[in-house]
């Protein structure tokens, strides 16, 4: 029997783990079915009895990896990792340590896979290493693709802002951890949020946004880059209604067609509508968030360039062979777009005062020529070497270590360990085997 809680829906009862009591597929937004497809998401209703968070939700639609693919491979080659896709999946998983006597700092993470793939637990994510450590993980579950970030005109009309679905679907699960995490021990006032690519970019939108005013104490951004970046947040809102008004009357389909669409048909339907939002965004990532006048206000490059993302402490980094580095790497981080736009964003976080670190990953993990891929870091700032397929060494399990304890200081006191990145002295902590043992 797992430990039970109360919050204010109901009580849960959850499974327990080695360091952690863990719940698994807490709802923490109504499901955005039927009439609330491509709408705010609403608070969870209450249930009666006891609610067994011990099997982690159904997952977002989503186009999925290739069977083969590189990252099909990488994270998610086993079955047991792959939970069923549905629209109802605003769900959350919880880390809670079993040992001490609560007020243990909160840290959600928000996953990546281009705001189309994706989701809170697969494989290369879990808790206990940061239970063990004394911090509450949370991941998250959002709505990705078209049922995320559509956004048409109409809905703009009815609303005052569309599109955005999956970051009010973030936001929403920020304050549902602020409201219910205290019931798990958690210190609702030391909540840090964190993602890596796309959920980096997430961070990023988050960080910029009025609706997050006063709802946490850190940010790392991973793999996304700050100032810049490859990997722009905040596009056009009007472009991307444009672009669907125009998908839309391709197909001959009006909005309530759209809204009434079978849920098979909405990763189909996403597909299609790619090619039409390149055209209008000329972004390759087209279905992220913008600006809407209500989640974003402004391009998150503008609102770093007038001083204006939360205060709080922040950390940012990416790996040696990146997103749009290639198999080689980099002898020179200069060519490494993520690179230079995170140290760009550490030079505003200085002119704002806000305190700032950066990282770079460069183990160049073993098993293949890919190196320091884009997301290899995440095996080990979860320990979760133990479910990789590649030959990792003790040296690795040593710098999962050191990587855990950086990011668990960083969670619990806003500092990981190393000086500030200013302009006058660029530093950049570095995480390699080096020195241990390989």
């Amino acid at each position: 029997m797992g430990k039970i809680v109360e919050i204010k829906q109901g009580k849960l009862e959850g499974v327990i783990g080695t360091y952690a009591d863990v719940f698994k597929g807490v709802p923490y937004a109504r499901p955005p079915v039927g009439d609330l497809r491509f709408h705010a998401p609403e608070p969870p209703e209450a249930w009666e009895g006891v609610y067994q968070a011990d099997t982690f939700s159904a997952v977002c639609l989503q186009l999925g990896r290739k069977e083969g693919s590189f990252y099909q491979k990488e994270f998610y080659r086993d079955p047991a990792f792959m939970p069923a896709q549905s629209e109802d999946c605003l769900y959350l998983n919880i880390w809670a340590p079993k040992e001490g006597e609560g007020s243990f700092p909160v840290a959600i993470w928000f996953h990546g896979g281009g705001f189309m793939n994706g989701f809170g637990s697969e494989m290369e994510f879990d808790g206990e290493a940061y239970a063990k450590r004394g911090v509450i993980l949370v991941t998250v579950n959002y709505r990705l693709g078209l049922l995320g970030y559509f956004a048409h005109p109409e809905l703009t009309a009815r609303d005052g802002h569309s599109g955005n679905y999956g970051m009010l679907d973030q936001i929403a699960s920020v304050d549902w951890v602020r409201e219910n995490i205290s019931a798990f021990g958690g210190d609702p006032e030391r909540i840090t949020i964190f993602g890596q690519s796309a959920g980096g970019m997430s961070v990023r939108a988050l960080v910029s946004s009025p609706l997050m005013k006063g709802k946490i104490k850190g940010a790392i951004l991973q793999s996304c880059g700050g100032y810049k970046s490859p990997l722009p947040v905040g596009g056009s809102g009007e472009k991307l209604e444009k672009a669907a008004v125009k998908f839309l009357k391709k197909n001959k389909m009006t909005l309530d067609d759209f809204c009434r669409l079978p849920m098979q048909e909405i990763t189909p339907m996403t597909r299609k509508f790619l090619g039409t939002a390149l055209l209008y965004t000329r972004q390759m990532l087209s279905l992220t968030p913008v600006v809407d006048g209500y989640a974003l206000t402004k391009s998150c490059d503008e609102v770093q360039e007038q001083g204006e993302t939360l205060e709080i402490s922040y950390m940012i980094g990416c790996t040696r062979n990146d997103i749009r580095v290639g198999k080689s790497g980099v002898k020179n981080v200069a060519k490494n777009k993520l690179y230079t736009s995170s140290q760009a964003w550490g030079e505003l976080q200085e002119r704002q005062g806000n305190p700032n670190y950066m990282y770079y990953f460069s183990r160049q993990l073993p098993g293949d020529d890919s190196g320091a891929f884009h997301s290899a870091e995440l095996w080990y700032m979860f320990g979760t070497l133990e479910r990789c397929w590649r030959p990792l060494t003790e040296a690795d399990k040593a710098l999962s270590e050191e990587m855990l304890d950086a990011w668990a200081a960083f969670i619990k006191t806003g500092n990981p360990g190393w000086e500030r990145y200013t302009k006058g002295n660029p530093y950049v902590k570095e995480f390699d085997v080096k020195g241990l043992g390989v």
